[in-house]
């Protein structure tokens, strides 16, 4: 509610702030369309494609559209900068830590320059999704879009598959998509597990069986394409995030649901390619990996830990920790934990920042399906909000394995995570118009 202009919480959604009702889609329509293309040029890449892009640096230039147009639309109609959720308090904090962390960083220009070139471009997007995805129509059309991204995705994954375009040096892993995030089989196992859950909340709010149908058979690609990274986070992820649905559906729907779910599950099993079987055995039996990347990976810890502990306050500085690496005589590592990532970088200040912002992420998610989960005319809202919060969900099992803590994967997952959160909070932005 507004009280002569001055910020107040609502009694429906505590912890959610604002000076106004949500804007007419005129005010910010420029900021969100500029926000829109920055998201097509990211996940889709085109300057790979076309070279010819490549010196006018799109994703810069459709990034700094975005941020600018934002800026421009607050001044003309005298906008607060940010509406006020948990998660932007949280990444706020966030970035101070990191700030701080560069003059005590093992290389302070590195520090600098990392925080300039990748974090805080990270951060930029975090907030303009928070502020710009102010109405349903906008989550949708966000959401819809990387749902879409998701079947590109598997189905150049399959293609690579069967064609046998496989990674030089790891023989029967294939190549993802050529993108920032997807290139490596991992990296876009985890991405398709994000995206298969959010477009499972886009499945709960569809009202058109042939729009349900595509979207059921988007999904079954995607789990597809999961399989074909031959990728044993991305395994372990899913089953963890299905699991935890299953879990949900049994609870609300009695344990007959687990009748189709079953047939499912041996369906895939079988479908599943010979040496899926092998690849996931060797979580057990670390000598059938190939490339030894699970005794590499128990190796990092024993590195990492140590440092952490004896450097519990700032750590190696914001995107230093392969620093830490070359210290001990390792070549340049990542550390594959979003988790020790951070707190090798931020030390225990950003490493508890960051789990409490996965706290309040689930929390605030999981308390828009309950407050709001009664109302018909809030229904839309509650879907994308048991989408996002699997979504949530499952890049954070995934990513314990990954060097992903400042992917724009994870902040775009925070800012529509704020950005539902807000929308719980404002009635009057359900309704279809954005």
């Amino acid at each position: 509610m507004t009280v002569s202009g001055i910020a107040t919480q609502t009694p429906a959604r505590p912890g959610v702030s604002w000076t106004s009702p949500a804007p007419a889609a005129r005010e910010s329509a420029a900021p969100f369309w500029c926000l829109m293309l920055f998201t097509f040029v990211l996940f889709m890449a085109p300057q790979n494609f076309l070279t010819i892009l490549e010196p006018l640096r799109p994703a810069q230039v459709s990034a700094g559209l975005a941020a600018v147009a934002y800026v421009l639309s607050l001044l003309v109609y005298r906008r607060p900068l940010t509406v006020a959720t948990p998660e932007i308090r949280l990444i706020s904090s966030l970035t101070l830590v990191a700030v701080v962390s560069i003059p005590f960083s093992l290389s302070p220009g590195g520090a600098l320059e990392y925080f300039l070139s990748t974090f805080i471009k990270s951060v930029v997007a975090f907030f303009l999704i928070a502020n710009l995805l102010e109405t349903v129509g906008r989550l949708k059309v966000v959401i819809a879009f990387i749902a879409l991204v998701g079947v590109v995705y598997s189905v150049t994954g399959l293609y690579n598959f069967v064609t046998g375009h496989m990674l030089p040096h790891d023989p029967g892993r294939i190549y993802g998509y050529p993108s920032l995030f997807a290139h490596n089989p991992d990296d876009l196992g985890l991405l398709l597990n994000v995206i298969l859950w959010l477009t499972f909340g886009l499945c709960l709010l569809a009202r058109r069986s042939f729009v349900k149908a595509l979207l059921v058979l988007g999904m079954i690609v995607m789990v597809g394409g999961i399989i074909a990274t031959l990728s044993r986070g991305a395994f372990l992820a899913l089953v963890a995030t299905l699991a935890l649905f299953v879990a949900k559906l049994v609870r609300t729907r009695g344990p007959l649901v687990l009748v189709p779910i079953a047939a499912v599950v041996v369906l895939g099993v079988v479908l599943a390619p010979p040496r899926y079987a092998d690849r996931l055995y060797s979580l057990v039996d670390p000598s059938l990996d190939r490339v030894g990347s699970i005794s590499q990976r128990w190796d990092q810890i024993g590195v990492v830990v140590p440092f952490i502990l004896e450097n519990p306050l700032v750590g190696a500085g914001v995107g230093m920790e392969t620093l830490v690496y070359t210290e001990q005589g390792w070549k340049p590592s990542a550390t594959h934990n979003i988790f020790l990532q951070v707190g090798t970088d931020l030390g225990f200040p950003g490493l508890l920042i960051y789990v409490l912002l996965f706290v309040q992420m689930l929390r605030g998610l999981r308390g828009t399906q309950w407050q709001l989960g009664s109302l018909p005319e809030a229904r839309e809202v509650v879907a994308m909000a048991a989408g996002l919060e699997l979504a949530v969900f499952s890049f954070l099992v995934g990513a314990s394995f990954l060097p992903f803590a400042y992917s724009f994967a994870f902040y775009y997952l925070a800012g529509m995570a704020a950005a539902v959160r807000v929308l719980g909070a404002r009635p009057a932005a359900w309704s279809p118009t954005w």
